[in-house]
């Protein structure tokens, strides 16, 4: 007791428990005589009874396979004695599917309730309302999910000692991955061809054996540039062999994934630090494929809430979100168009040193009639006054002219605080992009305890 008090203590100033919400619901869009079936994935974060947070929407039903909007959600609970009222906004950008999103600026408005099913579950019901700013979807509907409730321990300060923690096993795998449809043809009924994606797995073991995980990517290389896919999975790991099954979204760069609904199946082979992996990748009465994959894998033991007494380093881990806009140039787009692109991003990195810092990027358009377009991307950074980072991934969609997807850009720029402002250039290794790109945003950094 004497330690539990005096960690207590110590540790209050600069440790935060975080009450964290996973949610998922489904709503049925009606826009220009059709449906559209959108699943909303969000990961919020509690400040009393407002909260805040990063969601995803993917078609998953309908004629829009590859339509997805990804930004950031802001809401208020206000609790009563049996239901939770919830309401909120989100603003994003995206589209795809050759649906009528116009430049891709979405906004969403809520409000509903919350049932809560037990500690960590609540049923979600809401009205709500989605209008892209330009463009012709513009309807009102009602959404039917589940929250998933659980608690965090962040730190405010790098700190490395002893602690009441639990240990929590956490996954990070780049990839490439490779295609090879068969019996499949494309939106424009052509034959499907092979093409090749570059993506990152995230995933959280349930035991030593047993783990879930999040799945996303976006072709570089064949002819579908524009194709993106986010799945939700679960393996189990084999004395030989890993086994993994997921269920997601995917579509766009006019491979036919119908209303959007992919599914895989897939068997891994892990080799040190390296997976080596074959699998399948079906539509329901769309494309099929094959695939061969390999992936980089990085663990983590992050410290959570827990009554073990554990040794811990803490890791400095960053949020940004900013706005990238594409100066005028007739290189943008596939036809000419030389009309400034806005686009919006989220980066989450992982500092390797006091300088230096790994980072993953997630982007798509919300201003200059590209609706569609989306990036993802890898790179590196270092930063002190100034900060200077490169990136390399895949992109397509709203006519931007990327070729076969593969890009990079690479950034000088100045923080102040947690604010931030660069200039750099993004060019198509294939396509004709290649322009000078202007960024503006806010960072927001925090700590994870490591279990050593």
């Amino acid at each position: 007791m004497k330690k539990l008090l005096l960690f207590l203590l110590t540790t209050s100033l600069f440790a935060l428990t975080t009450n964290n919400t996973f949610r998922i619901t489904f709503q049925n869009l009606k826009f220009q005589n059709e449906h559209m079936g959108l699943l909303e994935t969000s990961y919020l974060f509690d400040f009393g009874n407002f909260y805040t947070g990063l969601s995803v929407y993917s078609a998953i039903t309908g004629k829009r396979g590859g339509f997805f909007t990804g930004g950031v959600n802001l809401g208020y609970k206000y609790p009563l004695e049996k239901i939770t009222l919830d309401s909120g906004l989100f603003i994003g950008g995206g589209g795809g599917g050759h649906a009528p999103q116009g430049s891709g600026l979405m906004l969403k408005i809520y409000a509903g309730a919350l049932y809560p099913l037990n500690k960590n579950f609540n049923l979600v019901a809401n009205l709500n309302h989605i209008k892209f700013k330009d463009g012709e979807i513009d309807s009102t509907q009602l959404a039917l999910g589940v929250d998933y409730n659980f608690q965090d321990v962040y730190f405010l300060k790098p700190f490395n000692g002893y602690g009441y923690f639990s240990k929590e096993r956490v996954f990070f795998s780049p990839f490439v991955l490779e295609y090879i449809p068969f019996d499949s043809k494309t939106t424009a009924r052509t034959k499907q061809k092979r093409f090749s994606l570059i993506g990152a797995e995230i995933g959280k073991y349930k035991n030593e054996n047993t783990f879930y995980f999040i799945s996303t990517g976006g072709a570089f290389r064949g002819e579908s540039d524009g194709y993106a896919e986010f799945l939700f999975g679960m393996g189990k790991k084999f004395p030989f062999l890993t086994l993994k099954a997921s269920l997601g979204a995917g579509g766009g760069g006019e491979v036919d994934t119908k209303g959007g609904a992919i599914y895989k199946i897939e068997a891994q082979k892990n080799i040190s630090f390296l997976n080596i992996s074959a699998g399948y990748m079906g539509s329901f009465g769309g494309v099929k494929a094959y695939y061969l994959k390999a992936a980089i894998n990085k663990n983590f033991n992050f410290a959570s809430v827990g009554e073990k007494y554990l040794k811990i380093e803490t890791k400095k881990f960053r949020i940004s979100l900013y706005s990238e806009s594409y100066l005028p140039s007739n290189t943008i787009r596939k036809d000419d168009d030389s009309k400034r692109l806005d686009v919006m991003n989220v980066d989450l990195g992982y500092f390797i040193d006091e300088n230096y810092y790994a980072f993953i990027n997630a982007a798509s358009a919300y201003n200059g009639g590209s609706g569609g377009y989306a990036v993802g991307m890898f790179g590196v950074g270092y930063e002190k006054n100034f900060f200077a980072k490169i990136a390399v991934g895949a992109a397509g969609g709203g006519r931007v002219d990327v070729g076969g997807g593969l890009l990079a850009k690479a950034i000088i720029g100045y923080k102040f605080k947690n604010f931030s402002i660069g200039i750099g250039r993004i060019k198509a290794f294939e396509g004709r992009l290649d322009t000078t790109i202007l960024d503006i945003g806010i960072d927001f950094d925090f700590y994870k305890g490591i279990v050593e």
